[in-house]
C-alpha cells in the first residue's frame, strides 16, 4: 500500500463544527486506517497532547499518478484513493493522509508528482484541481504540500536500480532526464536499513519512506495493522513539523509587511507558537524501539532545519520591530525638544520684551521685574532640563 501524508492545519475561519456541517464523519467501519492509527496513538503514545486529535475521513478521490512528463493528461491514469486528516483541537493542527489501498499504480511516476508539489485530483465531471486547493476550498484546510511525505509499503523486494529513485522521488528511467542516478548519499540511504525488527526493512528518504514488510501474507501488500507501526510515527512527527512550519509562515508574513511592526505581532506570533511546543517533544513513545524509529526519521526529514530557520527569521522580525521602536523614540524625542523650546520661548518672551523696551527707553528696571525675569528663566530652564533628562533615559533604555 502507499500513503502520502501531508502536515497542515485549519483555516482560522474554520472550526470542527465545519466538517459536520459538509457531513464529514469518523465511521470507524469504513476507516480502518482510522481505527489504527487511534489504537497506536492510545497505546504507545505518552504524551497528553496527542489525545486531543480527533480523525476524518474526508471521502475518496481520483488521484493522477502519472509523471506529466513521460505521457500527456489524456493518457495519463487515476487511480482511487481514501484522504482522511487528523486534527488537534486545541491547536488547530492537522495531518493529511491519502491512502492508495491495494492499488497497482507507476510508484515513482506518482512519487515525482509528489516531488513537483502538482498532486492532481479529477471530479466526476473529469475537471482538474490540485489537491491543495480542493482540501482549501472544500474543507478549509490549509497543507503544506512542498512538505508531503511518501510511505510505500510492500511484500515484495525493490531492485537495487530502482530503489533510489523511490527515495528520491523521482521517475525511474525518466525520458524527460535521459540520466540514472548516482548519487552516493542516495545509494548510502539504500544501504542504511533503520528498521527496528526483523520484520521488516526500512529505508528512509527526505520525503519517503520505503517498508518491506517480511511477514507472510495472501498478497503482495501488508496488512494495514502493520502499516500502521511506522504510519503513526510518521503522523506524530508531522504535527511537529506542521507546528514550526505554520508558526515560521506567520513570522515570514510579518516581516513582508510594508508598514513597520510592535511589539504586539511579536507577542502573537511567540503566543502561537509556545501552544504547539508540546508536539516539540518527541520524546513521547512508550516503547525504545518506536522512539529510535521516531529519531531516525526526524534526521532524515530535516525537521529540525525548520526550526533553525524560525529562529533566524523571529530574530529578523525582532530586529525590524526594534528598528520601528527606534525611529519612534527619536520621533518622540524630537516633539519633547520642540515642545522644550516652544515653552521656553512662550514663557521668557514677555518678561525680555519687557526688559529690551525697558533698557532701550533708558527707563531702570525694578527689583520686582528682575526677579520675575530670573524666576521666569530658572523654571523654564528646569522644565527644559527636566525635559533633556527624560530623552537621555529613553534613548539609554532603547538603545
Amino acid at each position: 500500500m502507499n500513503y502520502i501524508t501531508i502536515p497542515s492545519f485549519l483555516d482560522e475561519k474554520c472550526s470542527f463544527k465545519h466538517f459536520c456541517k459538509t457531513k464529514v464523519s469518523q465511521d470507524s467501519g469504513n476507516t480502518p486506517l482510522l481505527v489504527e492509527l487511534t489504537k497506536r496513538f492510545n497505546n504507545e503514545i505518552s504524551s497528553e497532547v496527542h489525545q486531543s486529535l480527533e480523525r476524518f475521513h474526508l471521502g475518496e478521490y481520483e488521484l493522477a499518478c502519472y509523471d506529466q512528463f513521460e505521457c500527456s493528461e489524456e493518457n495519463g491514469f487515476y487511480k482511487r484513493a481514501n484522504i482522511y486528516v487528523s486534527l488537534h483541537s486545541k491547536t488547530c493542527l492537522g495531518v493529511v493522509t491519502i491512502e492508495f489501498h491495494n492499488e497497482k499504480l507507476a510508484v515513482s511516476q506518482l512519487l515525482d508528482r509528489v516531488s513537483q508539489d502538482n498532486i492532481l485530483v479529477r471530479h466526476a465531471d473529469h475537471s482538474i484541481q490540485l489537491l491543495k486547493d480542493l482540501l482549501a476550498e472544500k474543507f478549509l484546510i490549509k497543507v503544506f504540500s512542498t512538505a508531503a511525505k511518501v510511505c510505500l509499503s510492500t511484500r515484495n523486494a525493490i531492485h537495487k536500480d530502482v530503489l533510489p529513485y523511490y527515495l528520491a522521488n523521482e521517475t525511474f528511467n525518466s525520458n524527460d532526464m535521459q540520466a540514472q542516478i548516482i548519487s552516493s548519499e542516495l545509494q548510502h540511504k539504500t544501504l542504511n536499513n533503520v528498521a527496528q525488527y526483523n520484520s521488516s526493512d526500512l529505508f528512509v528518504g527526505r520525503h519517503s519512506v520505503l517498508r518491506i514488510d517480511k511477514r507472510k501474507g495472501n498478497n503482495q501488500y501488508p496488512e494495514l495493522q502493520s502499516d500502521s507501526t511506522f504510519i503513526f510515527i510518521i503522523e506524530a512527527l508531522l504535527f511537529k513539523e506542521a507546528a514550526v512550519l505554520r508558526t515560521n509562515q506567520q513570522v515570514l508574513r510579518a516581516i513582508s509587511k510594508a508598514e513597520l511592526l510592535s511589539l504586539k505581532t511579536m507577542e502573537k506570533v511567540t503566543s502561537n507558537f509556545a501552544v504547539t511546543m508540546p508536539f516539540w517533544d518527541i520524546r513521547i513513545f512508550k516503547y525504545i524501539t518506536a522512539q529510535h524509529l521516531a529519531n531516525h526519521l526526524e534526521k532524515s526529514f530535516g525537521i529540525d532545519k525548520h526550526f533553525d530557520l524560525y529562529e533566524k527569521n523571529q530574530q529578523f522580525l525582532q530586529h525590524k520591530i526594534n528598528i520601528r521602536q527606534g525611529i519612534e523614540e527619536d520621533s518622540k524625542n524630537k516633539v519633547l525638544y520642540l515642545i522644550a523650546i516652544v515653552l521656553f520661548i512662550f514663557e521668557i518672551s514677555p518678561y525680555l520684551f519687557n526688559l529690551f523696551s525697558r533698557v532701550l527707553g533708558d527707563k531702570g528696571l525694578k527689583s520686582i521685574e528682575i526677579l520675575a525675569v530670573l524666576g521666569a528663566g530658572t523654571t523654564t530652564g528646569l522644565i527644559t532640563l527636566i525635559i533633556v533628562l527624560i530623552i537621555k533615559r529613553r534613548s539609554i533604555k532603547h538603545g
